[in-house]
């Protein structure tokens, strides 16, 4: 990917940095250059965002160059009402968390309270400062509160903050003592009770659409989500910007611009980010050469996923009361549906596949040879069998598994993700369980053979790989991928007569079914076992991979 103009990297962030003609600085504050922060580290993303940023720029500049000066941000007051409203909400999350005392003895467990309560309460405020300070700094963060620190209603929500510390205190002294009541020791919060619905905080709806989307990217909330995961927005904020512009305000977006997006992305290019032709377009001009081109558009799915992200920015906005509704929800909603984009491979791609591993894995038994295989014969998902390390392998309950968890480096798809995988019979005759032993007296990654820098860049490297050579060498149809050989795994799973809860067990997907299944652990890694060595492919022979040939040496 080429290097965007005016991106740069400062440690280990991107940063987009522009020159202000000398023309135009006395609009824009006399300043000489534009810093902006990307707020990635991720140089796929930070081209991306600093693409948008210069178009944004250029408008600037633009619209500077013929007298008009850059539009202001919206300013966003924060009255009383709503900081008593943020006090109370804060309360209501502390009541809902339950406090483990552990062996603590309640004589012990009173003493610290009152300890703490001495503090809060002291008139002194360079005692309690200390304490509640942090807390509503924390506070203000993660509800988006406009006060500087400093002003005079920044030291009036410490107070109020202080007072919701004090309330939860003395409740929690009652709960030890065992006469907690309905009652409340502050007027303030008289209301306010876990068994309550929770205070809602209205904040006004004046937010231009720019600001949410930058509140949107910086909430701490969702510091969890990956890289991936915040991709998938940049094309539903571009096309955002440019139909409804990033000033208006977001309480003001109708259901009609909603439509107008969604028609947009509807009529963009297929990776119209990837070709020259294309590039330094607007998405509207985009759209345009596509028509008049005849080019491949985006497909329904692509455009259902950005559907659903455009929804899920509304509704985000919905969950912090900047706004009442969502005006994108359920825009594809009457739609015919496109058929499953992930078939299963067929007997003859999985006969071209296996005649074609060695030597697509240059005849050496590493990543490339072992992946497809391990995915055939553990419905493992491609970024699960790309990272595997070697403390991944355990026994439990007496049998052979992959023991899979989030790890600093590892992401799982959804909760249910995490889970033990038993080692399939084949895979041990093919000799996989010698590769693991071999590689445990180093540790780290099993398959270190194959590059990437973390888990979604060697993913990207691999199934380019592999998508070329299903097309080039197997002649695969369109839609078979390297996850289609999870597809097979589950009808192989369900051609076994497995269990419901197994099948899920062994997939990572979510319990989902009746209410029975909320209630215990699910099946034993050995039961599991036992139903992972019933999935079999009849047609596939795969004796000629079970000894090591001296022509195929494991990679050192």
């Amino acid at each position: 990917m080429a290097k965007v103009a005016g991106l740069i990297r400062k440690k280990s962030a991107y940063f987009y940095v522009r020159r202000i003609p000398e023309e135009v600085r006395s609009l824009l504050g006399g300043k000489q250059q534009i810093t902006r922060s990307l707020n990635t580290t991720d140089f796929r993303v930070a081209s991306d965002r600093a693409r948008r940023m210069a178009a944004e720029t250029d408008k600037i500049f633009a619209d500077a160059r013929l007298g008009k000066a850059p539009s202001a941000a919206a300013s966003r007051g924060v009255t009383r009402e709503q900081l008593f409203d943020a006090a109370r909400l804060h309360l209501y999350n502390l009541e809902r968390r339950t406090t483990d005392w552990g062996h603590t003895s309640p004589e012990a467990a009173k003493e610290i309270i009152q300890a703490d309560l001495a503090n809060i309460g002291s008139p002194h405020e360079e005692v309690w400062a200390s304490a509640v300070q942090p807390v509503t700094a924390k506070v203000i963060k993660e509800l988006g509160l406009e006060l500087d620190r400093g002003d005079r209603l920044w030291f009036e929500f410490a107070s109020l903050i202080r007072r919701a510390e004090q309330e939860h205190l003395e409740r929690e002294l009652s709960r030890i003592n065992g006469t907690i009541g309905a009652t409340a020791t502050d007027a303030l919060f008289s209301n306010t009770f876990a068994h309550n619905p929770p205070p809602k905080l209205s904040l006004p709806s004046g937010l231009s659409l720019g600001q949410v989307i930058t509140r949107f990217e910086k909430d701490p909330t969702r510091g969890h989500l990956t890289e991936s995961a915040g991709k998938k927005y940049i094309l539903p904020f571009a096309v955002l910007r440019e139909v409804v512009g990033e000033d208006k305000s977001i309480g003001e977006i109708a259901r009609t611009d909603c439509a107008a997006c969604h028609e947009l992305l509807a009529s963009l290019p297929r990776n119209y980010n990837k070709l020259t032709e294309f590039r330094g377009k607007g998405l509207r001009e985009l759209a345009e050469l596509a028509k008049s081109s005849g080019t491949t558009l985006l497909s329904q799915g692509t455009v259902q996923v950005y559907a659903h992200h455009l929804s899920a920015f509304f509704n985000y906005a919905v969950q912090k009361g900047i706004i009442e509704h969502n005006p994108a929800s359920r825009l594809m909603s009457g739609q015919p549906k496109e058929g499953s984009s992930r078939l299963t491979f067929n007997n003859n791609e999985l006969k071209g596949l296996l005649a074609e591993l060695p030597g697509w894995a240059g005849n050496r038994r590493g990543g490339r040879f072992w992946a497809p295989l391990v995915g055939l014969f553990s419905g493992m998902r491609l970024g699960e069998v790309l990272w595997l390390h070697t403390d991944d392998f355990q026994t439990v309950d007496g049998i052979e598994a992959i023991v899979l968890r989030r790890t600093d480096d590892r992401s799982l798809k959804t909760r249910g993700a995490a889970r033990v995988v038993p080692i399939h019979a084949e895979l041990k005759r093919l000799g996989f369980m010698k590769l693991v032993e071999d590689r445990k007296r180093t540790g780290g990654r099993l398959f270190i053979d194959l590059p990437g820098d973390d888990q979604q860049h060697c993913v990207d490297m691999f199934q380019k790989r592999f998508s070329y050579m299903l097309k080039q060498k197997v002649g695969v149809r369109a839609g078979v991928s390297y996850h289609s050989l999870r597809h097979n795994f589950c009808d192989g799973l369900r051609n076994a007569g497995s269990p419901i809860d197994v099948t899920r067990a062994l997939g990572g997907w979510a319990r989902s079914g009746g209410i029975e299944e909320r209630y215990g652990q699910g099946s034993r890694p050995a039961v599991l076992s036992q139903w992972m060595d019933k999935v079999t492919y009849p047609d596939l022979d795969l004796s000629h991979f079970h000894v090591a040939r001296p022509d195929q040496p494991e990679v050192s």
